[in-house]
């Protein structure tokens, strides 16, 4: 028996839903098919039985068609040869002899018991009446211009002639079927005529009440009408039409459909032809009404049809509203599968970070401590070389020597802090053209000779305006994870240009950048996870192979800073960084000082300046060198005393103090010390600075921040871009 995951897991690979969808999709379409060829069959099946009982009923009709005008026929033979024993050889002598009372006593008595012949004519050989079984004498008319006659006397032959329909003076219509009189020498005499009444047809058709809008019509087979009921105008007129006239050609009895008969309607014909007469008997009904059963069922079978695709419709939304419900259930089990995961993950990062967090902690106190002691160790040194360049070479040698390793000590230490994230963001205008090739070494020598690294800088590359310790620290960070994505082999290229964005594009403001971008020839990120990279503690690396901080802080830097950090990758052929660092202002450019700074602050050194530092050693140094550049100095231990001191005094220009003095720290100090002295320029100084609360690197605030250790030149530096302004204006 399955499990609960185990069904999950093989739902999610036969991935049941869309195939039951399919099935019921598929069932529909087969209730839909089922019951169209139902409807059609049940159509067909009706239109067929119609068919059938409309052709033998037409049948039927066209033989009693047929034994009516072959009685009529019987009368006109019995008149030719009633005419041959009288043996009349001439046109005159038949005019004379037939127009006697004896022929008019036969004509009527011929007509007797023929319910549809309306009388018997004779036509002499001129045309005009000679006998008629209506009266005697004959009237004096002429047919001369008949059908019937034209076609008699011009043909040879004893055949019967059925002409065009005609009315009578009663309004009655009649069709006469006529034969030829010859002489034994077959010589035309005239004609023998028997006027068939149509009513009589009409009154037939009437009778048979066929029923269903039914309607029965005579025709010749030239398509002239000649008799229907229900009575319709038209009679004596030929009408175009294509499917009967094909059933005139052969001369086969059929049943077509027609879309629009002669009263307009949709219809179903049968046709039958009658045999020895050209006449064309026709029986139809409308459609409509022979289907009127038809739609009731078809009605009936659409009702079912819908019905049966309403309940397997709702039978199909149950069954994919309960996949639905297994498909929670297992994302359900797959997210919290994937939070316990993640937690997991998270606390053994937190753990990461928590040693990472005692670490930086005790690696930021010892670079504080050895920070005040390097701050003493090179301040004094550099008066050393200063006051002995003159005097004796070797001591001055040894100055040196012992200068340049505490410097080394200084760069080490404040690698420690940037470690430690204990070093306050410091930005300036950066050259990046001697950024870059004086990182070219320590990158080579950091990511192994088996990488190849190239640097391009475009010609006229503005500075940029970033700290260049975090500006160091970023490309090292992702140089590093350059090379692991490497494994140790590629080519890591360094491009640096400006750029003009013109446009709002969201996580970039416009204006103008430096733009600076790094790529490599690794196997690239995929991308769900490329989403994520710069995620603080966010790592594809194996765990202990890396924290998952390096590219959150290149991020958080570079967003300080003011700019943007993008990242580009392809599977299998590397990753682009590019980093949008903000150009620096022209002011900002020229806030950096050249070597003859110190020189400027000498000419212009003017002032009081107050000494706070809780480190003697220090707070000597520090003395000395203000004094030496021609400030006057006042020390203090504490904040309380430095306080103490500005309350009594009026006269200073600069507060220089220590960040982390005893009791009120150095940033407290400094904002009492504005409230008492708003005009008062402030100058702070710490090993590392955590939380420090205060504007660096933007003199107009008045307050600037100097790491330590420090030499006389960025002393003197920081002194002159905050006093400089300020003696000018006084």
């Amino acid at each position: 028996m399955l499990s609960g995951r185990g069904w999950f897991r093989v739902g999610s690979l036969l991935k049941p839903k869309p195939i039951i969808i399919g099935v019921g999709v598929l069932i529909m379409l087969l209730v839909c098919v089922v019951a169209g060829l139902t409807v059609r069959e049940l159509r067909l099946r009706d239109m067929n039985d119609e068919r059938h009982e409309l052709a033998a009923l037409d049948l039927l009709l066209a033989e009693e068609t047929e034994r009516t005008l072959q009685s009529v026929d019987l009368v006109l033979t019995s008149l030719q040869q009633d005419l041959a024993l009288d043996g009349v050889t001439t046109p005159q002598e038949f005019t004379r002899v037939e127009s006697d009372v004896t022929t008019y006593a036969l004509l009527k008595s011929r007509i007797v018991g023929i319910p549809q012949l309306a009388s018997v004519n004779m036509v002499g050989f001129d045309g005009r009446l000679v006998n008629s079984s209506t009266q005697n004498p004959a009237p004096d008319v002429s047919v001369a211009g008949s059908d019937y006659y034209g076609a008699l006397r011009d043909s040879r032959g004893s055949g019967p002639y059925l002409s065009e329909p005609v009315q009578t003076g009663n309004g009655t219509w009649v069709i006469y079927l006529a034969r030829r009189i010859e002489s034994p020498s077959g010589r035309f005499l005239g004609i023998v005529a028997a006027a068939i009444d149509l009513g009589y047809f009409e009154n037939l058709y009437r009778a048979l009440d066929i029923g269903g809008h039914g309607a029965v019509s005579l025709w010749r087979r030239d398509a002239m009408l000649l008799a229907r009921y229900p009575t319709l105008a038209g009679v004596g007129h030929v009408f175009r039409i294509e499917s009967f006239s094909g059933i005139l050609r052969d001369g086969q009895p059929s049943t077509y459909e027609v879309a629009k008969a002669l009263d307009g309607q949709e219809r179903l014909v049968a046709t039958v032809p009658v045999k020895h007469f050209p006449l064309v008997v026709n029986i139809s009904k409308a459609t409509r009404q022979i289907l009127s059963d038809w739609y009731q069922a078809a009605a009936l079978a659409a009702a079912g049809a819908v019905l049966c695709i309403v309940a397997l419709g709702f039978i199909l939304w149950l069954l994919v509203r309960q996949l639905n419900a297994y498909d929670a259930l297992a994302r359900a089990d797959r997210e919290r599968n994937r939070a316990i995961a993640e937690r997991e993950q998270a606390e053994a990062q937190l753990r990461q970070a928590q040693k990472l967090e005692s670490i930086g902690q005790l690696t930021g106190g010892i670079a504080h401590d050895f920070n005040n002691l390097l701050t003493a160790v090179l301040g004094n040194l550099e008066l050393l070389k200063k006051y002995t360049q003159d005097g004796d070479s070797r001591l001055n040698r040894w100055a040196s020597n012992a200068f340049d390793a505490a410097n080394r000590g200084a760069v080490l230490t404040q690698r420690l802090l940037v470690f430690s994230r204990r070093q306050p963001l410091e930005p300036r205008a950066a050259d990046l053209v001697a950024m870059l090739a004086s990182m070219s070494d320590l990158l080579r020598r950091t990511l192994g000779e088996n990488i190849e690294v190239v640097t391009h800088v475009e010609p006229g590359l503005w500075p940029a305006f970033a700290d260049l310790n975090q500006l160091d620290n970023a490309i090292l960070n992702i140089a590093i994870n350059a090379r692991d994505a490497m494994d140790g082999q590629g080519r890591l290229m360094i491009a640096a240009s400006n750029c003009q964005v013109d446009e709002d594009l969201g996580e970039i403001a416009p204006g103008q950048y430096v733009m600076l971008l790094i790529s490599d020839t690794g196997k690239g990120i995929e991308s769900d996870v490329l989403d994520r990279v710069f995620e603080p503690f966010f790592s594809t690396k194996p765990i202990g192979q890396g924290t998952g901080l390096g590219l959150s802080q290149v991020y958080g830097f570079v967003k300080q800073t003011g700019g943007h950090v993008k990242i580009d990758s392809v599977p299998g052929q590397g990753t682009t960084i590019t980093l949008y660092l903000p150009r620096a202002r022209v002011e900002e450019a020229g806030a950096l000082q050249g070597p003859g700074a110190e020189e400027k602050v000498e000419e212009r050194a003017q002032g009081t300046v107050l000494v706070v530092e809780d480190d003697p050693d220090v707070r000597a140094y520090s003395a000395e060198i203000l004094r030496d550049l021609g400030y006057r100095v006042r020390e203090a231990g504490n904040a309380k005393t430095a306080l103490e001191t500005l309350r009594e005094s009026n006269d200073f220009a600069l507060l220089f103090s220590d960040v982390g003095l005893p009791g009120m720290n150095g940033t407290e100090l400094a904002e009492e010390a504005r409230r008492l002295r708003p005009q008062l320029k402030i100058l702070l100084t710490t090993g590392y600075a955590r939380d420090t609360l205060i504007e660096c690197g933007k003199p107009a605030s008045g307050v600037l921040l100097l790491p330590k250790p420090f030499a006389r030149a960025e002393l003197a530096a920081k002194i002159h871009q905050l006093l400089v302004p300020w003696q000018a204006a006084s």
